[in-house]
Parts: C-alpha cells; sequence; structure tokens
C-alpha cells in the first residue's frame, strides 16, 4: 500500500492557502480517481482506494500542519507501511509557483510539517512532491513567513501559477503510481512553468 499524505491545515478559513497545497492536490487525485476523503481515522480525514494498480491510502491530517507527522505515524504503524511507500505532498517556498520538484529526502527546509514528519518518522529520507509557492517580498514584518503561507496568492498571474503547479503535483502523483518515483523525477523535475499569456 502507498500512503500519501498531503500537509495543509483543516478548516474552511485555511483551505485556498498557500500552506494547503498538498491537501488541495490530494483533492484532485481523490477526484480524479473516485476516492472519497472523508472517514475519520488516524487523526486525519482518510479516503482508501485504488489507483492504477496500487492500493493507496489519502490522509489529509486534522492534526494542522505543524503536527503532520502524528498522523503519518499513525497510519503507517497500523498498516505496517515501509517508508518507501510514503510520499507527501508539501508546499515550497523555494520552488516558484507553477514548478514541482520531486525529492527521494532532504531536510525541512525550515517547513514545521516537514519538520515533525521528519522528527517521529527519525529519518529525512522519505519521497515527497514539492509544490512551488515562492517567497514572499522582504519585509520588516515579523510575521511576513506566516502571513504569506496563510493567504492565498492575490496577483491572477501569481494565482494561476500556483494552482497550475497544484495540479502539475496531482498529474507527478499520478504518473508516479504508474511509472515510479525515479521516472517521475525525471519528468517533472526538467519541467519549467511556462505562463499561458
Amino acid at each position: 500500500m502507498k500512503l500519501i499524505l498531503g500537509i495543509g491545515n483543516y478548516g474552511d478559513i485555511y483551505k485556498d492557502t498557500r500552506h494547503n497545497s498538498g491537501f488541495q492536490a490530494i483533492d484532485l487525485v481523490a477526484s480524479d480517481f473516485n476516492i472519497d476523503i472523508n472517514k475519520k481515522d488516524f487523526k486525519s480525514l482518510v479516503g482508501k482506494g485504488k489507483i492504477f494498480n496500487e492500493d493507496v491510502l489519502l490522509l489529509k491530517p486534522l492534526t494542522y500542519v505543524n503536527l503532520s507527522g502524528e498522523a503519518l505515524i499513525a497510519a503507517k504503524n497500523f498498516y505496517k507501511v515501509d517508508i518507501d511507500d510514503i510520499i507527501i505532498l508539501v508546499d515550497d517556498m523555494d520552488t516558484q509557483p507553477g514548478n514541482v520538484r520531486l525529492k527521494l529526502k532532504g531536510s525541512s527546509a525550515g517547513h514545521n510539517g516537514l519538520k515533525n514528519i521528519i522528527q517521529l518518522l527519525g529519518t529525512e529520507q522519505f519521497r515527497r512532491i514539492r509544490i512551488g509557492i515562492g517567497r514572499p517580498a522582504p519585509s520588516n514584518n515579523p510575521n511576513r513567513i506566516p502571513d504569506y503561507v496563510l493567504s492565498s496568492a492575490r496577483d491572477p498571474k501569481e494565482y494561476e501559477a500556483w494552482k497550475d503547479g497544484i495540479s502539475k503535483a496531482a498529474e507527478a502523483l499520478e504518473y508516479t503510481l504508474k511509472f515510479g518515483f525515479e521516472k517521475a523525477m525525471t519528468k517533472y523535475n526538467s519541467e519549467v512553468y511556462q505562463p499561458k499569456n
């Protein structure tokens, strides 16, 4: 079984925020394969189904971003899922909107959700699909980063690029489940977003 976790915050006020890019990508995949993510278990909203020939468990944690690892560990331990069968969908400030980056391992890069997952898994070696959200403009506001990730893109072109990146992340996940993570890395890590206009 593949355990696929989207990082995000539960609740309508967070629905269209940059920090919920992982949730949004998971929802697109669930819609493509008619998987309902509506059961509450493992501190998450859970959907179980099949994508191509793979049994999948889709998780949207109810723990909020900073404790994403608690939901992951609960499901991993119950189903005895190998770390190689875990994929995390996560927003990434070091990647520009419209782009995705697939990684086999790496640090949290300051992302508290990844930090918690790394701490509880005890390793940085797990697969992740990073969804570009870009960085906020420099300012003297100490809440600059939290305000940025907990808001939506306001500029129409940036919003379109960000949403295209979420769609690309969902596509990359589906491609992974059909052809493998390494092939998906080769395909999607080399793609650079081109605005439509």
